[in-house]
């Protein structure tokens, strides 16, 4: 495994997103090399919302945005253990995955294998994440609930500089507002992907899904719900809503629950990490330099 740090400000390296330097992650297994953005969420211990979720005691990573229809397509390529074709094509998010291809797809990028990661795919357990940080040097999983809840609503200035606080939507917008979403044929103002009064039949590029949260995620609202971690009896936990449902489904208060087998053309994923213990790394909740990481697994 070989690393090359490679550090400088991150204004110039045109990777600021509202304080949050952008990461990538070039990760390289057999012949098979997939680059993944993440922006670190830092702010550890911070406390949970009033829904209870989103209180998150160490700092980790998550895909700055959704893992897109050409990075599936490459994994599933170099193990097709991992799942089959998904929906949607490109920079697109990849849908019709399932919880567990999701979570394969997850194991395949920390070890190369589909079968050895942080799920055991036997019993679909998750090992601790950074347990599985300290075992595999850098694990990538799917966000808890709260993992994911903290990246898209959470915003440790909300209230004043240092003064941490949840919005009610992922694009740092609080109800009775709410966000601009796609209002008719090649609308190009909006600031998430959702039906806004026109059915555009399909999602948006990942690159091109919205407005940025206060840690840099963009695509937390809208244009395809997104797996989570979280168990309710059988099911799985599913949250930010799809291009094909309203504005109400964005709001921090709405989840849904999934059989973690489903395939549905609205449900995708997006990929959070840690990174080894060892490792000089940065989370920077005010954002003073950016860290670009080159990770290669042979």
């Amino acid at each position: 495994m070989n690393w090359c740090r490679c550090m400088g400000v991150a204004a110039a390296l045109g990777v600021v997103a509202l304080g949050t330097a952008a990461q990538a992650d070039v990760i390289s297994h057999g012949g098979t090399t997939i680059i993944m953005d993440f922006v670190n969420v830092g702010n550890a211990g911070n406390v949970a919302d009033d829904t209870g979720y989103g209180a998150v005691g160490y700092n980790y990573r998550i895909g700055k945005y959704e893992v897109t229809a050409d990075q599936w397509a490459a994994v599933i390529a170099a193990d097709s253990y991992v799942g089959n074709a998904g929906y949607w094509s490109g920079s697109q998010p990849t849908a019709g995955t399932s919880w567990t291809e999701a979570a394969k797809f997850c194991n395949w990028l920390t070890t190369g294998n589909a079968k050895e990661g942080v799920y055991n795919t036997r019993t679909w357990k998750a090992m601790d994440h950074q347990e599985a940080a300290k075992k595999y040097g850098t694990a990538y999983f799917l966000p808890t609930e709260d993992e994911w809840y903290k990246a898209a609503y959470y915003d440790p200035n909300k209230d004043g500089a240092g003064v941490g606080g949840y919005w009610d939507y992922p694009t740092m917008m609080d109800y009775p507002g709410i966000p601009d979403g796609i209002d008719f044929e090649g609308d190009t103002d909006f600031e998430a992907v959702f039906r806004d009064g026109y059915d555009q039949g399909g999602p948006n590029s990942v690159y091109n899904a919205g407005v940025e949260s206060a840690y840099g995620t963009i695509g937390q609202g809208g244009n395809v719900w997104e797996w989570n971690e979280t168990i309710t009896g059988s099911l799985r936990g599913l949250r930010g809503s799809s291009w094909y449902d309203n504005s109400s489904w964005l709001h921090a208060s709405r989840s849904y629950y999934e059989n973690p087998t489903t395939q549905n053309h609205l449900y995708g994923f997006r990929v959070a990490s840690v990174p080894e213990p060892s490792s000089i790394w940065l989370i920077l909740g005010g954002g003073l330099a950016g860290l670009c990481w080159w990770r290669r697994r042979r």
